[in-house]
């Protein structure tokens, strides 16, 4: 942890975790600026207005695992933040199944064979488990045997990652699938239900969408203090300690603490002195995973039951999609609809993506296909992108880009906060708390 002699926080991105760490200091009265490069706040967590319709840049949820984070968003929506129960599903052979897996609800849909040989499976990985587990494709065979993980886990993977699951750390994508093994299987068909816990199934989401969360921060820090369409050019350093920030055409300052939540590709090129060879190179060792994005706007009232759906075969151009009308009823209008469609590449593909045009037909023609939607029912539609939505977290990769970090992080007054900064998936409600926490340690210091 850098020392804390500065009188002031200069944080550089308005993003969730920028603007985390902004509202804390502001709470405890310290003096703070926020630098954003677009002309907006929340980062990737916005919701766009679009006439009557809102929708998020991305299937954002809120959940109730730190109460000093949930009570703080609380105090800032009061009754706009609603506690939601809605599931999630898995699209196979065009059949709905329930996400996190429901043992009950696969015996509707999966063949008898395929059931004994999870459960085979699941039996044999209690007797004799893989204690060397290297990558992503050993935690899901040890964790829910060959023939479950490849059904439904692999694929949708590999599809979002855009890598094979053996080049993929084991805690890429969390504990998105929990109690499915040989034991909870007989339980369940024992007892008849299914009882687990998961991110997907519960949460809280604001009235109006998950990006006014991130609104209503910005607001309590004040808009005095937060300079958009504010490009940082230049850190300049002494190989010790932040003397100066340059921003907009030569603007400049002398920072205090500055709490940096840009990527470490843009911060790197942005140091000055440039950073030693060895640590570029962690830094080009480093990919993001971009989300192209297809928004619908329907002329229905419903397009499905559920909050996320996921598409794991790779046959379907697309890897989720969410519609915002089931996270809240006022994020359209009673008889219309919009749904979210989520495309993930990569940007070293980008001369081989569709066309916009062509990337809506695609998706169109798609969805008409497996009877999702007719062609009549399409309003409008808009496209956009994401990126640097996910770390592409393979083996191997926390080690490579260690000396990075500590680089980084070994300025008197410079630390990296956030998931693009630290190259690490994180949670909403996890990345609050460590907004709090951050706070909290300076103030100690």
């Amino acid at each position: 942890m850098p020392k804390n002699n500065f009188s002031q926080i200069e944080i550089l991105g308005a993003g969730p975790a920028g603007l985390g760490v902004g509202y804390y200091a502001k709470k405890n009265k310290i003096p703070v600026s926020i630098f954003e490069l677009s002309n907006s706040v929340g980062g990737n967590s916005r919701t766009i207005l679009n006439g009557e319709f809102r929708y998020d840049t991305g299937a954002h949820r809120l959940h109730n695992k730190h109460n000093s984070v949930t009570q703080m968003v609380k105090e800032l929506l009061g009754e706009d933040l609603k506690k939601v129960s809605v599931p999630s599903k898995i699209y196979h052979n065009r059949s709905m199944i329930d996400f996190p897996l429901n043992v009950i609800n696969l015996l509707q849909f999966l063949q008898t064979s395929d059931l004994i040989k999870i459960m085979k499976e699941n039996l044999l990985n209690r007797i004799k488990p893989k204690k060397d587990i290297k990558s992503f494709k050993d935690l899901a065979y040890q964790s829910y045997g060959k023939t479950l993980s490849e059904l439904f886990l692999i694929n949708y993977t590999e599809k979002l990652w855009g890598k094979n699951s053996d080049e993929l750390a084991p805690n890429i994508s969390g504990k998105r699938l929990k109690n499915l093994d040989f034991f909870s299987i007989i339980k369940s068909l024992i007892l008849g239900r299914y009882n687990t816990t998961h991110l997907d199934g519960s949460f809280l989401y604001p009235k109006y969408g998950f990006g006014t969360i991130f609104d209503e921060l910005a607001n309590t820090i004040g808009n005095e203090n937060i300079f958009l369409n504010s490009k940082v050019e230049k850190i300049i350093h002494d190989g010790r300690k932040i003397n100066q920030i340059v921003y907009s055409n030569g603007k400049s300052f002398k920072p205090g603490m500055v709490v940096n939540t840009l990527p470490l590709t843009i911060l790197g090129n942005a140091f000055d002195p440039k950073p030693p060879v060895h640590i570029i190179e962690c830094i080009n060792d480093i990919q993001f995973r971009d989300v192209r994005l297809c928004i619908l706007y329907l002329n229905k009232s419903k397009f499905s039951s559920s909050a996320s759906i996921y598409f794991p075969e790779s046959k379907f151009p697309y890897n989720r999609i969410y519609e915002p009308k089931n996270r809240s009823k006022y994020m359209a209008p009673k008889d219309k609809t919009c749904v979210v469609i989520e495309s993930a590449f990569s940007r070293k593909d980008i001369d081989s993506v569709d066309s916009e045009e062509g990337f809506y037909r695609k998706i169109r023609n798609s969805l008409i296909n497996e009877r999702f939607i007719k062609k009549e029912d399409i309003l409008d539609y808009e496209t956009g992108y994401i990126l640097n939505a996910y770390p592409i977290i393979d083996i191997g990769i926390q080690k490579r880009i260690t000396p990075a970090l500590s680089y980084f992080n070994s300025f008197e007054n410079h630390i990296l906060h956030g998931r693009n900064a630290e190259f690490r998936y994180v949670h909403t409600h996890d990345l609050l708390k460590k907004s709090e926490n951050l706070v909290s340690r300076f103030l100690r210091k």
